[in-house]
């Protein structure tokens, strides 16, 4: 079977390299989004860790001033 088309002499061919080269382009786009996805996971654990115990730290001085305030 020929990669030559009957009306185009290069258009299989010429189809054939586009589609390798997408493909090639689509697998290095794969990798660099599992790599930003890590990345952003890595960030969000890293922020949400953060404000939670930014949080607990002001449920601590809330209790603390609580405590002082009652009589």
């Amino acid at each position: 079977m020929s990669k030559e088309c009957v009306t185009h002499h290069h258009a299989c061919d010429c189809r054939e390299e586009k589609f390798r080269q997408l493909e090639q382009e689509n697998a290095a786009l794969r990798a660099d989004k599992e790599r930003l996805d890590w990345i952003i996971g890595q960030a969000h654990y890293h922020f949400f860790a953060e404000l939670g115990s930014d949080l607990e730290k002001g449920r601590e001085q809330i209790d603390a001033a609580r405590k002082e305030a009652q009589p």
